[in-house]
């Protein structure tokens, strides 16, 4: 029997379709999937591990390393909401397939720069901006390509899978990053996070034609095909930011989007450049400790991302995103009190313990709450939020460790940041949101 064709704009619901599709078609392709992403987040622990370290190599500076570190996130807040309405306008799984190979072009120059002796700030920081380029595109693809194929009562299951997944790469990628270091330098981290990139374009190719062809009610041309003519630019700035605001007035949406940016905005950089100017810098140790540190986070991680698998379809969506907030920020502060090493992995569990508890809620509240014809620009406007932010809070971050302690940083900030989640708590319609 053939699988039901994808709905036409305007007809059946994407619930209705995912609910309709095979067995074996959704997990043949939810498996193939969860693989490519599983592979190509080892790459990024490794990109994670490394780039911090490399940066201050290149450049001698820790401000400029944060500048190139938040580099990675310029993109989504300078053209994130118009990637959502790429997305939302074209085949998601092409859009996929070529983010990420642009993603493995752009990582894999900075080592081949580097062995021909032309690496310096502002080549790193043309390929960091690249590697962010591509996933600006890739991130919003993927969350709204995962409900065309999944029964809606397989959502909250599949998206912790993907988290699982995720945080288990990040745990095992700081363990093979301190063996690959110190026998070929810490720029060949680079060589095989570019050759992650490679595999999951493969896995993608490889995902059943039905996957992902849809595209958004206000797309003309045939639903599977041929995609239609690049619109003109005016039909995409529009689409980008009616998309957005349509978004906005959906509860609990808007409330959701701002308590996130406020939290990001204040948090991020102590994650991205705080924790390995501690280690660095305060204990006096290398990549290789710090690496450790990760694997401690995700190790967190994945720890709660296991329990809400069994556990998450009964919990309030909206209350465990608001107290994950609280948490989030609050969880910085033990920060201020570590001595050793040891101390700073414990602090990475704790801290790791509750992000979870955030982006999984998050991630099925928009995959219920908007319409499939604005996943794309949903889940772009959710990483404006995210990396957007982070692109502020990063260079901010690495200019006040010039003058502050790092661990007076996470005191104040860790405290500032946990505010929004104590806001998200008192407003009923994100409180309440199931």
């Amino acid at each position: 029997m053939s699988e039901p064709s994808a709905p036409q704009p305007g007809s059946a619901s994407t619930e209705a379709y995912a609910d309709s599709v095979s067995r074996p078609s959704w997990r043949r392709a939810f498996g193939l999937l969860w693989l490519g992403q599983g592979v190509s987040h080892l790459g990024d622990a490794l990109f994670l591990t490394a780039i911090v370290f490399i940066a201050i190599d290149v450049t001698g500076s820790k401000s400029a390393a944060g500048l190139l570190s938040g580099l990675k996130y310029a993109p989504a807040i300078l053209f994130g909401l118009f990637a959502g309405a790429l997305v939302d306008r074209y085949d998601r799984r092409r859009v996929m397939l070529w983010a990420d190979l642009l993603r493995a072009v752009a990582v894999g120059c900075i080592p081949l720069l580097h062995a021909t002796g032309r690496l310096g700030g502002a080549s790193l920081g043309l390929a960091v901006f690249a590697l962010a380029a591509g996933t600006t595109l890739f991130n919003p693809a993927i969350k709204a390509l995962l409900p065309e194929f999944t029964p809606t009562r397989h959502l909250t299951r599949a998206i912790s899978a993907f988290q699982l997944a995720e945080y288990t790469a990040f745990v095992l990628g700081p363990y093979i990053a301190s063996l690959i270091a110190p026998r070929l330098g810490n720029v060949h981290l680079l060589t095989v996070d570019a050759a992650t990139f490679l595999f999951s374009a493969a896995c993608i190719a490889a995902l059943p034609r039905a996957a992902g062809t849809r595209k958004g009610a206000d797309c003309a041309g045939p639903t599977i095909g041929a995609e239609p003519a690049l619109p003109p630019l005016h039909r995409v700035v529009r689409g980008a930011f009616s998309g957005a605001r349509d978004v906005m007035r959906l509860p609990p949406i808007g409330a959701l989007v701002f308590i996130g940016t406020l939290n990001n905005l204040v948090i991020m950089g102590l994650a991205h450049v705080g924790v390995p100017v501690l280690v660095y810098e305060s204990l006096g140790l290398d990549l290789a400790a710090y690496g450790s540190t990760l694997k401690f986070f995700f190790l967190g991680m994945a720890t709660a991302s296991m329990l809400l698998w069994s556990l998450g379809r009964r919990m309030p969506k909206g209350l465990t995103l608001s107290i994950g907030i609280l948490l989030d920020g609050l969880t910085f502060v033990p920060f201020a009190f570590c001595k050793t090493l040891g101390h700073v992995q414990a602090a990475q569990f704790v801290h790791g313990l509750v992000i979870p508890l955030i982006i999984i809620p998050r991630t099925v509240l928009v995959q219920r709450v908007v319409p499939s014809r604005l996943h794309g620009r949903a889940f772009a406007l959710i990483n404006v939020t995210v990396f957007g932010m982070t692109a502020i809070s990063n260079p901010v971050v690495g200019f006040l460790t010039e003058w502050y302690e790092p661990r007076t940083l996470f005191l104040w900030l860790g405290l500032l940041g946990a505010l929004p989640g104590f806001l998200g708590l008192l407003l009923p319609t994100l409180r309440r949101a199931r």
